[in-house]
């Protein structure tokens, strides 16, 4: 519970603080949301969910889908321009293909700010608004902004006698080893299956090296440069030369990476800087109050460090016939008050009151690491043709780490499955 701001305390001020909207448009009985199912929902589904229930009637139907099923659906829905879904929750690199069905959501933000001047739309990150444009149109209000840091058991460091943490490739290396202590505890968490979360797994270890992926505007492919091979090579060696994973993870996504910290399989992981949150609370995990946070090592100096730059917007499609009331349910998640709160169940708000709090800070610990990382960072790709090319990329990321190709093969391959994407696309001739 939040220092101050109980759970009641907040369900009630709701409808007292919730802007009708009522006299511009009729009221349905619920309003339909889709995204994602990773484990950051909670406030939104199990408190801010009923709160505006409670205070509208208006019950929110959410439908939380694996990454895949989740873009299969939205695709099918909003290119057939069905009014079937009332609230988008979509992420930075589905921008692209997803834009031509929204209208610009500043004039959204217009009205939040006219009904509610306290919601303040200047407290809302650059950086998060950013992400939730394309092509100069802002397409979604930011709920949530993350990006990858390291998540370390400082105790098991310092009783294996390691000084500080790893600011190197080499030096992190030997500290997974020397943390090592199968089959109970591994020395280092992956996100190994073949699935999205094997993107946010590598990413860190690609730039960090030096590495990159596509220069869209030239179309040349960046991905099976020595750089990039040598980011992978680090990161396969992990797992199939010093045996440092947990072999399970290469079945895990982002449920599992939480749970996999949660009970105590590893010893050090790269992965979403709230997912701290879940892992370091001693009531729901076995490790809990162990952790300290880091920026990803670089890979011959600290100064390399690079990681990724993700998030996710609530977006209103221009199909559904509830656009103000999925517009309050909006202001609604995105009230200071509920995106505090959500910060402690996992969410990474975009808003820099938030993140800056120091009791906040001194409470979950990654805050400031993570505002760190986000000023290096690197966004993912938004250009349409990349989630065609993401996917070959995973295939090429699963070879690899299960030993079937080496990194050098893989990204060969992949670099050659991308000339064919690009050109397709129209990127290259």
């Amino acid at each position: 519970m939040t220092k101050g701001i109980k759970r009641r305390d907040l369900l009630a001020g709701t409808a007292a603080t919730l802007a009708m909207p009522a006299l511009a448009q009729s009221k349905p009985d619920k309003l339909v949301y889709v995204g994602d199912n990773g484990p950051w929902h909670w406030v939104m589904v199990e408190e801010v969910g009923p709160a505006f229930e409670k205070a509208t009637g208006i019950k929110i139907d959410f439908t939380l889908l694996p990454v895949d099923p989740w873009n299969a659906r939205l695709k099918a829905e909003l290119n057939s321009g069905s009014s079937g879904i009332d609230i988008v929750q979509w992420s930075v690199g589905m921008a692209g293909w997803l834009s031509p069905h929204f209208d610009d959501h500043e004039e959204y933000v217009a009205k939040i700010m006219a009904r509610d001047p306290a919601w303040e739309w200047n407290d809302f990150l650059v950086g998060s608004k950013k992400a939730a444009t394309y092509e100069g149109k802002l397409i979604g209000v930011p709920y949530r902004i993350t990006t990858g840091i390291m998540h370390y058991q400082k105790y098991l460091m310092d009783a294996a006698g390691i000084a500080k943490l790893p600011e190197t490739f080499e030096e992190l290396q030997k500290a997974a080893i020397a943390l090592n202590k199968p089959p109970e505890r591994y020395g280092f968490g992956i996100s190994g299956r073949q699935g999205p979360a094997i993107l946010s797994s590598f990413y860190p270890w690609l730039y960090s090296a030096g590495g990159g992926m596509v220069d869209f505007k030239t179309g040349e492919i960046l991905i099976n440069s020595p750089a990039s091979i040598s980011g992978l090579e680090f990161w396969v060696d992990l797992i199939t030369k010093y045996k440092v994973v947990p072999p399970e993870a290469l079945t895990w996504e982002y449920e599992e990476i939480v749970a996999g910290g949660q009970s105590d399989r590893y010893a050090m992981v790269q992965t979403f800087a709230p997912y701290g949150t879940l892992i370091n609370d001693p009531k729901i995990s076995k490790s809990g109050g162990k952790w300290t946070w880091s920026t990803v090592p670089g890979k011959t100096e600290k100064s390399q460090s690079r990681t990724w730059v993700d998030g996710h917007s609530l977006g209103i499609p221009k199909y559904t016939k509830n656009k103000e009331w999925s517009l309050e349910f909006i202001r609604l998640c995105c009230d200071k008050k509920w995106m505090r709160r959500s910060m402690e169940r996992g969410n990474a708000p975009p808003r820099g009151s938030v993140l800056r709090d120091p009791e906040m800070i001194e409470k979950i610990g990654w805050p400031e690491v993570a505002a760190k990382a986000i000023e290096t960072g690197i966004p993912t790709p938004a250009q349409p043709v990349f989630p065609t090319l993401a996917l070959s990329l995973r295939a090429g990321l699963s070879q690899a780490v299960l030993g079937q190709k080496t990194a050098k093969q893989a990204l060969d391959d992949v670099a050659t499955d991308w000339q064919r994407g690009l050109r397709r696309g129209g990127i290259i001739k």
